[in-house]
């Protein structure tokens, strides 16, 4: 790769980041295919971290074999599953190097793209770059939970409207760092990121199609990561609700001004006995769902302030430097090094 910038280089140029679940078929072509893309790239070095999100297949003996094999993969292994983006803040807290690539394990972003991704940061001096799939090789219900997420960051967190987001990104290590020093216990990384900067470009790269195994998103898991940008990074829900009870309130007293009219003129009009019931059961409806609303931004900071751990980490693989973000929870859970 033609180098496009003078900036200095760490010991370490390029830290990618994979979290790893139900992909004991697919990380070995990953890995492999990582040694022979990012050897062709024109850095001093490089490093593959690798965290097993406590995936209940085999992926993690694959992963302690290539980490033996390779002293630039690296390992981490956490003692119960925490989700995918808990895994990624995981890794970004292990990783040196200058620029942070987050990328899947199923084998459906080409590590050769990784090139594309890294000159359109350095050549036009940008933060964060993300993938930018001109079609995507996914489920029906993957597609629209990506089109959801991509109207819901947009509205609620005031993402720069025609970029794309997704888990195939590269970023400056002080974005990694703003995203580590998040202590919430529901994160939302591309929150965290368009927090931090607005110098975010897309850039276009390939998606292939899945070759083995499933998707480990299911629609729950969609919803949770959905409910975690919507319900950490802005109070638009709030006013949402504050906005449809004065429109409830303004409708029930435009329907209290027409029944006392139609009284006056029909008093013999039978009276509205299912309208009625029917207005009560929308008002508490409303009412339920506004106070539940509340209910669970008030849970969320409960939880986030009882300092409990979002992840700890149960062995490590080739980590050196473990204490480098101080004082984290996340990164001195667990010390035992393999």
């Amino acid at each position: 790769m033609e180098k496009k910038s003078s900036e200095r280089m760490n010991p370490i140029d390029l830290s990618v980041v994979i979290p790893l679940y139900r992909s004991e078929d697919t990380i070995t072509d990953v890995v492999e295919e990582l040694h022979i893309e990012l050897a062709k790239l024109n850095i001093s070095g490089y490093e593959i971290i690798l965290v097993n999100d406590a995936s209940p297949d085999g992926v993690l003996g694959i992963a302690k074999k290539l980490a033996t094999l390779d002293s630039r993969v690296k390992l981490i292994s956490l003692a119960k599953n925490c989700g995918q983006t808990t895994a990624m803040i995981v890794g970004y807290q292990h990783a040196s190097g200058k620029y942070i690539v987050n990328m899947d394990d199923d084998f459906q972003n080409p590590a050769f793209e990784i090139e594309k991704l890294l000159d359109k940061l350095v050549s036009e001096d940008l933060d964060v770059v993300f993938a930018k799939y001109p079609s995507r090789e996914q489920s029906t219900y993957r597609r629209m939970g990506s089109k959801i997420n991509y109207k819901m960051t947009e509205y609620m967190m005031n993402k720069p409207k025609g970029i794309q987001t997704n888990a195939f990104f590269i970023m400056r290590k002080f974005i990694s760092d703003e995203i580590i020093k998040y202590n919430n216990n529901y994160p939302y990384v591309f929150g965290i990121i368009f927090a931090a900067t607005n110098r975010i470009g897309n850039v276009e790269i390939t998606h292939r199609a899945r070759l083995k195994g499933e998707s480990g998103y299911t629609f729950r898991s969609l919803v949770s990561l959905w409910l975690n940008g919507v319900l950490n990074f802005s109070v638009k829900p709030l006013r949402i609700a504050t906005g449809l009870g004065f429109l409830v309130s303004f409708a029930a007293f435009v329907g209290i001004i027409w029944a006392f009219i139609s009284r006056i003129l029909n008093p013999v009009a039978p009276l509205g006995w299912a309208s009625t019931v029917i207005i009560i059961l929308f008002f508490a409806g409303v009412q339920l769902a506004s106070i539940g609303l509340l209910g669970e931004y008030i849970g969320r900071l409960y939880i986030s302030n009882s300092n409990l751990p979002k992840a700890v980490v149960r062995e490590r693989i080739n980590i050196e430097n473990i204490e480098r973000v101080e004082g984290d929870k996340i990164a001195n859970e667990g010390k035992e090094d393999l």
